[in-house]
């Protein structure tokens, strides 16, 4: 731990000027620094407090099932939230608007029981595998029970952790893991965790997307992005490099340029950079805000950028064909359960290591495509802009695959029982 204090306090130093910069710019950072230093200044409503914290947007949005069925079965318990990036507090906030959100302090020093003694949670549940050394070692000391849920670790992190094993991270404080497959579970058991603390339950996000076609705000996005029998197109979670390749290939085919595109960039504070690209190749662009969020028409021939936070479920659901970002460049993919949930025709790149699972039930039923290049994904977009019964099969398929692998957050919460407050782990029993 000594040695770690070190090492983490050389890369504070380094991180400080950054957070620095940023906060000169963007007023999320400073808001949040206090708390990332653990003065968690919390307004407490009951006395059982459940503390769950994911990383970014995505380990949130996996939360909001086993949120929603916590607060069923125990309307008195407290949930304080908590992320690690701006984006994801921000989307926190949207979701769970009357839960206190608050930012997961830095492993540093005495930060992280600060947070624990102000919080006074009754058990942490950490999403996926977020876990930090200081941490756990200020839980363990005040008898805080912490459980891993939708857990997964990936190849590379695994391979890190073997060869810190001895040092880091510390699994063994971990009271229990609840993980997506028996991968995950067998690399858990490679690094020394107990096997009666690892269960495979599933993964909680085909729990927590949203499952159907248009609800009225869809439908409602759909007429305002393409009026009658238009295409629509959505490019998500994007990142450089992967917005010029969508529009090269609306390029090189005339029935995709007659689409609508919208550009939905995974961190949107690129959106000023990607609309010059789009320019760039001689197209129009048109910010999201700029059309008062759809209140405002746009040309014919416009690409539509989203620059907000919490809108792509949304357009994926007012979209024919999806793209699903990050997996055109070496960067582990993006979730793609969102639009297969919502029945789309989606496409995804080779880089998809972070979401091996999903993509492999996906092409297994034959409910997804995968291309191995921009080339690819020309060809792959111009076939289903063609071809409107491969879009409602591939859809279709889709849909079924989530519905089939459901179930994980019930898992879940029957092994969480010991850790929680008596009330619900009866109530757990009962079901």
């Amino acid at each position: 731990m000594a040695f770690y204090q070190v090492v983490f306090l050389v890369g504070l130093c380094f991180y400080l000027p950054v957070l620095g910069w940023r906060s000169l710019f963007d007023a999320r950072y400073r808001r949040g620094f206090r708390q990332r230093m653990g003065y968690v200044d919390l307004v407490r409503t009951s006395g059982d407090i459940v503390w769950i914290h994911g990383v970014s947007v995505g380990e949130i949005k996996a939360a909001t099932n086993i949120i929603a069925r916590l607060r069923q079965q125990r309307p008195d318990l407290q949930i304080v939230l908590s992320s690690t990036t701006p984006n994801g507090h921000q989307v926190a906030r949207q979701e769970h608007p009357d839960l206190q959100v608050v930012f997961y302090p830095l492993d540093f020093g005495f930060w992280p029981g600060r947070a624990l003694d102000r919080v006074k949670p009754q058990c942490v549940l950490l999403m996926e595998l977020e876990i930090w050394p200081n941490f756990l070692q200020a839980a363990a000391r005040r008898g805080i029970p912490v459980a891993v849920i939708n857990g997964r670790i990936s190849e590379k992190t695994f391979h890190g952790y073997r060869r810190a094993r001895g040092l880091l991270p510390q699994l063994d404080r971990i009271r229990l893991f609840c993980v997506q497959d028996g991968a995950y579970q067998k690399r858990l058991l490679d690094l020394g965790v107990d096997p009666a603390s690892v269960f495979v339950t599933g993964n909680m996000k085909y729990d927590s997307v949203v499952m159907g076609g248009f609800d009225s705000e869809g439908a409602s996005l759909r007429r305002w992005l393409a009026p009658g029998d238009r295409l629509v197109l959505v490019a998500g979670s994007t990142h450089a490099d992967e917005e010029i390749a969508v529009c090269e290939a609306a390029a090189k085919s005339a029935r995709v340029r007659q689409c609508r595109i919208v550009l939905v960039p995974r961190h949107p504070e690129r959106s000023a950079a990607v609309i010059d690209a789009v320019r760039g190749l001689g197209r129009t662009a048109v910010r999201w805000s700029e059309t008062q969020r759809g209140l405002q028409p746009i040309p014919d021939d416009a690409v539509l950028v989203v620059d907000a936070i919490g809108q792509l479920q949304n357009f994926y659901a007012a979209c024919d064909i999806a793209f699903v970002g990050g997996s055109l460049i070496p960067h582990g993919g993006q979730n793609m359960l969102e639009p297969a949930a919502q029945g789309r025709a989606v496409v995804f790149g080779p880089h998809v290591a972070n979401f091996r699972t999903d993509v492999d039930l996906l092409l297994r039923a034959r409910a997804a495509l995968q291309v191995a290049d921009a080339s690819g994904l020309a060809r792959s977009i111009d076939e289903l802009v063609r071809d409107s019964g491969l879009r409602r099969q591939l859809g279709q398929r889709a849909r079924a695959v989530i519905a089939g692998n459901q179930g994980a957050t019930q898992r879940t919460l029957e092994l969480l029982g010991p850790l929680l407050p008596d009330a619900l782990a009866a109530a757990n029993a009962a079901t």
